[in-house]
């Protein structure tokens, strides 16, 4: 059973991203699932950077809302469910940016004219809702609830808040051929989301419009939804085969805001076949496997190559050529060893002409955490270099794009097919441009955190005996967790937070470093 449609709202008593992890694994016989919140895919990034447990497959998901085409206004919008898609896929972010700008603008007109029709909302109500996750209509539903001037979310939407009632705020949109390609062309499938609550819905007028968002891109449909009546899902199922498209299915899960929605099971009469999520998966490597990687890829890098065969090799993971005998491809491997070289060679002179004043030591530690694997890594995301890699089977299925090692070890073997298919100077420039604001930013942050070594230095020359640091405190949740660190140093104790250890003794050792210094003598 699969769900690839659940919305992680971070809101008072709902669900944030990695509860929902914690939900599906409670849900019996769930196998796999997608976040796909809406117009954002921050909770998705939450997700993949905490981890996902091996046992539960997981997809990028993300629901963008879009212009109606002619003769559906009355639907409000359309909603195109993204699945499978880069997360760091430039264009895609930069969109979502633009789009969270907007609704936040839109809050703010929707509660004004709630409050002109009786209702009194401010944004903080509405903001308590929310948590940290992005405000929108379902929150200010809520907040409404919660003030008593409706009954329940549904009654919120059919009397104040749904396209054409009074405090309806109409908000910038996408048109559907724009979040097709978007979707697309950050390796994506586009699927209609939830067809059969579209008007009109008749079966002749789902027909035309499902053929012209074919002939848009899209790329299924979600036949197998809570809404859908049996003979809306029978019909659907029926269309997604006769014009050639996937079929997907998901319970819209919102948490407390939408009550009676379970993960999975929906309102009890959903459970999507796995066989679903398997053609879905299938269909994202028949593209990658067809798709030319170079175009893209040498846009993110700021280079094109004059030999393809060299980033070719660059992308060629041991496990793909491993597989693949017979394309006699080479992997990576040996780029990488030069790579490493022409990393560290390019840093370490970047460093000396920025900071003369620096010594052997102190430039040594900067370039190591510059050309470190979570270095690299940072690099390797900022020109979206997963999304190219060649990986065996093995690879892909356990998320191998996604690992530290192989985004690491790749981008030092395309580093070092950029110098071989050009000069020394061409890869330094390059690799200039693309580190520049990194080399800065570990610069200052290791002058700023380092509060630990000035304090162990100070007592020191003071014959002092060395700070003791004690944790005093946790609070949080697991994955947002607050210490509380004490530092006692001879009879001066200060006491510093943060979210981990090693942040709330730097804050801790800076109250201590302060003290000491303005003691008076």
């Amino acid at each position: 059973m699969i769900d690839l449609h659940i919305h992680s709202t971070a809101s008072d008593g709902s669900s944030t991203p990695l509860e929902i992890i914690e939900k599906a694994m409670a849900t019996p016989k769930l196998d796999a699932i997608a976040i796909t919140d809406h117009d954002t895919i921050d909770g998705v990034k939450q997700v993949i950077e905490k981890g996902v447990p091996p046992s539960l497959a997981f997809l990028t998901g993300i629901e963008i809302s879009a212009l109606p085409l002619q003769g559906f206004e009355g639907s409000g919008s359309f909603h195109i469910l993204g699945y499978g898609f880069s997360l760091h896929d430039k264009t895609l972010n930069t969109t979502l940016t633009r789009l969270k700008q907007a609704r936040a603008g839109r809050t703010p007109r929707i509660i004004e004219k709630l409050n002109t029709l009786g209702c009194s909302i401010r944004l903080e109500d509405v903001e308590q809702m929310c948590g940290q996750g992005q405000i929108g209509r379902p929150h200010i539903a809520a907040a409404m609830v919660k003030k008593g001037f409706v009954g329940s979310f549904e009654e919120a939407f059919d009397r104040y808040l749904k396209a054409g009632k009074p405090a309806y705020v109409d908000k910038f949109r996408l048109s559907c051929r724009e979040a097709i390609e978007l979707i697309t062309a950050a390796g994506g499938i586009p699927v209609l989301a939830h067809p059969g609550l579209i008007t009109p819905n008749s079966r002749e007028a789902m027909t035309q419009l499902v053929d012209q968002l074919v002939a848009m891109g899209l790329e299924g449909i979600e036949v197998y939804y809570t809404d859908h009546s049996r003979d809306q899902t029978a019909f659907l199922a029926d269309l997604a085969e006769k014009k050639g498209i996937l079929a997907t299915g998901g319970s819209d899960y919102h948490g407390t805001l939408k009550q009676g929605t379970e993960i999975g099971t929906g309102t009890g009469n959903l459970a999507v076949d796995s066989a679903l999520f398997t053609r879905l998966l299938l269909a994202l490597e028949t593209r990658r496997s067809h798709s030319p990687a170079t175009g893209r890829l040498e846009e993110n890098i700021g280079y094109h190559f004059k030999d393809s065969s060299l980033l070719t090799t660059a992308l060629c993971h041991s496990s793909f050529a491993n597989e693949h005998p017979e394309e006699d491809m080479h992997d990576n491997q040996r780029l990488e060893f030069l790579g490493d070289a022409v990393l560290g060679l390019c840093i370490g002179e970047m460093l000396m002409e920025a900071y003369p004043e620096i010594n052997e030591g102190d430039l040594s530690k900067l370039r190591a955490s510059l050309v470190s694997e979570a270095g690299l890594v940072a690099m390797a995301k900022n020109i979206d270099l997963g999304r190219f890699v060649l990986l065996g089977r093995g690879e892909r299925l356990t998320r191998g794009h996604e690992k530290d090692s192989i985004l690491a070890d790749t981008f030092e073997a395309l580093m070092a097919a950029v110098y071989l298919d050009s000069d020394f100077k061409t890869t330094y420039d390059l690799i200039n441009t693309h580190f520049h604001e990194r080399i800065t930013s570990v610069f200052q942050g290791s002058k700023a955190e380092d509060y630990k070594s000035s304090l162990q230095e100070h007592v020191q020359e003071a014959g002092h005996e060395a700070p003791s640091y004690t944790i005093t405190k946790e609070s949080g949740p697991d994955h947002a967790k607050i210490f509380e660190i004490l530092v006692t140093v001879g009879n001066i104790s200060t006491s510093g937070s943060g979210k981990n250890k090693k942040a709330a003794e730097q804050n801790a050792a800076k109250k201590a470093l302060d003290a000491l210094k303005n003691r008076p003598v």
